[in-house]
C-alpha cells in the first residue's frame, strides 16, 4: 500500500479528513499518536536530561510541586 501525506491547513480541515478516513475505516496516524517514549528517546539531548533528573531525584535534590500549585 501507498503511504499518503496530507497537510490541511486549519482544524476544520484536519477534522473533515479524520472523519472521512473514519467512514472509509483507513488506519491513520497523527502527531498525537507518536509514542512519548520513543519521541522522548530520539533526542540524546533529552536522554541526558532526563537522566540527570532521575538521578537528583534519586539524590534527594528533586522539587514537589502541588498540582494546586500549577492549576491555579
Amino acid at each position: 500500500m501507498k503511504v499518503l501525506t496530507v497537510q490541511p491547513i486549519d482544524l476544520d480541515q484536519e477534522t473533515a479528513i479524520c472523519m472521512f478516513l473514519d467512514a472509509l475505516h483507513v488506519q491513520y496516524k497523527t502527531d498525537n499518536d507518536v509514542d512519548d517514549t520513543t519521541y522522548l528517546n530520539s533526542s540524546p539531548a533529552m536522554i541526558e536530561h532526563i537522566s540527570t533528573a532521575i538521578k537528583q531525584e534519586s539524590e534527594g535534590k528533586g522539587i514537589s510541586i502541588s498540582l494546586n500549585d500549577i492549576c491555579k
